[in-house]
């Protein structure tokens, strides 16, 4: 992408020495978020090219939804604890961001699932290794270090695209499992409106609009059927977020996700469901690492629609 217009001058030597700051805020940035349904916030903000970052993840989840993106199992108790990580770089791909990520899950799901005889059940080990990345569209040049240090930030969007491996540990003779035994395909734009000087501004404010569509494959093993297949699930996620210093900020989410209904051996379920979360975040640079905090809560859904909360804490180490 061409920069012209895109108001990047060149630093003095004060704004080099800052561009090792700026490296480490790209690495915050581009944390993921284990929770599929919501990915966090600037995690797909510009980031300069090179910046890398290995990201650690620990995860509580409760509530009704599966460890598969958009699977609600209703009036069951289902615990997820979930250990993720998670390596991300950025490259220059004819002058567009380009950042390329892989995911791996690990952990532990424990189900009391809705049905006569309320059995409980634990499926854990490996989850489902995930592959993807974004792509700069709109506002979103490769930048050198020192360019990003400069750049004045606006309106930017890309183009997402993820993989699902069914890689996860899989038993079709459990209700609820770590692992979905069926591929899956996303694809979203990130978009959002950075309002600051540079990244570097100590008072940074972007505001956030994130809506993927997500692909099942069927899945030939389901439990208690031979068959099942899952209608596309559509999510739009928002957020709000501000520094309040270089190296500390908060952030508010209202994600909003809509499921078609499941089919069973050739039978539709009736179980098409919305929901709508509300929760927020902090973070906080520790040295070259940041710790970034998130709760997330359901504020309202449909009858068949996702229900509970969940916490996670990330630790973001560039390198």
């Amino acid at each position: 992408m061409s920069t012209s217009g895109a108001d990047i001058r060149r630093p003095d030597h004060a704004a080099r020495g800052a561009a090792v700051l700026a490296v480490a805020i790209a690495a915050l940035v581009l944390a993921p978020d284990a929770r599929a349904q919501d990915d966090g916030a600037r995690v797909y903000q510009l980031a300069p090219s090179g910046a890398q970052a290995l990201t650690a993840f620990a995860v509580v989840k409760r509530g009704n939804e599966q460890p598969e993106i958009g699977s609600i199992t209703p009036g069951s108790d289902i615990d997820t604890d979930i250990v993720v990580v998670r390596y991300v770089r950025t490259f220059s791909l004819a002058g567009r961001q380009l950042s390329p990520f892989v995911i791996l899950p690990v952990g532990e799901v424990s189900t009391t699932a809705n049905h006569p005889d309320k059995r409980s059940d634990i499926s854990s080990g490996l989850g489902d290794i995930q592959i993807g990345g974004v792509v700069g569209l709109v506002g979103s040049p490769a930048l050198h270090p020192d360019e990003y240090a400069a750049f004045k930030p606006g309106f930017a969007t890309g183009l997402f695209a993820k993989i699902y491996f069914p890689t996860g540990e899989y038993d079709s003779a459990k209700p609820v499992n770590f692992g979905s035994n069926r591929f899956a395909f996303q694809v979203g734009l990130p978009t959002s409106y950075t309002i600051g000087a540079t990244y570097r501004d100590p008072a940074l404010t972007t505001i956030e609009v994130f809506p993927t569509l997500t692909f099942y494959e069927d899945n030939g093993r389901p439990f208690g059927a031979r068959s099942s297949s899952k209608d596309p699930l559509l999510s739009l996620e928002g957020h709000l977020t501000r520094n309040l210093s270089q190296t500390v900020w908060l952030s508010a989410a209202l994600p909003i996700e809509q499921v078609g209904e499941t089919t069973t051996d050739g039978v539709g379920d009736e179980n098409s469901m919305r929901g709508l979360s509300g929760g927020g975040s902090a973070a906080v640079m520790l040295g070259r690492a940041t710790l970034v905090l998130t709760y997330e809560a359901v504020i309202a859904r449909s009858d068949d629609g996702p229900d509970g909360w969940f916490f996670r804490s990330a630790l973001v180490m560039p390198f």
